[in-house]
């Protein structure tokens, strides 16, 4: 064989190896966007269902205010029971309430009450002292400022 023929196998042995690069490269780009593509569906789907969510609700606060004669006032636009209540996340509408305290045990016979004990009567507590009086003002001292009092003011200006 001649040099020029193995400078020939390696150059196609070569491309083949870029080719077959492409190849993986495309097909792994093209699963990455068929998952970002799903991923965005079903983030679409879920916005989508709280969206629908929030328009029956405002559809149902707007049709009470209508039939309140277009007054939304606070009893208007109250909740009236869960079912009216929006929602999100994983709460199961068909699910009831459990409640996480245990019942109470029934009450024993009733037992008999003691005799209450009276207690001295306290003594009252003597009034507060009274305020100080306040001390006279000097002859020169300057009264204090208000802002209503317009006595300075001349109106004939």
């Amino acid at each position: 064989m001649s040099s020029a023929e193995e400078r020939y196998r390696a150059a196609i042995s070569t491309m083949d190896a870029a080719a077959r690069e492409q190849d993986e490269q495309r097909g792994l780009r093209e699963r990455r966007v068929a998952e970002a593509e799903t991923q965005a569906r079903e983030g679409l789907k879920n916005e989508l269902g709280a969206a629908q969510k929030y328009a029956e609700h405002m559809d149902e606060l707007n049709k009470r205010k209508q039939s309140a004669g277009g007054w939304a006032t606070e009893k208007t636009l109250a909740d009236k029971g869960r079912e009216s209540l929006m929602q999100f996340g994983g709460e199961d509408e068909d699910s009831t309430p459990t409640n996480s305290f245990p019942a109470a045990p029934a009450p024993a016979a009733a037992a008999p009450r003691p005799e209450p004990v009276t207690a001295p009567v306290p003594t009252p507590e003597p009034p507060p002292p009274a305020p100080e009086p306040q001390r006279p003002r000097g002859r020169h001292a300057r009264p204090v400022e208000d802002e209503d009092d317009f006595s300075s003011t001349s109106w004939l200006v």
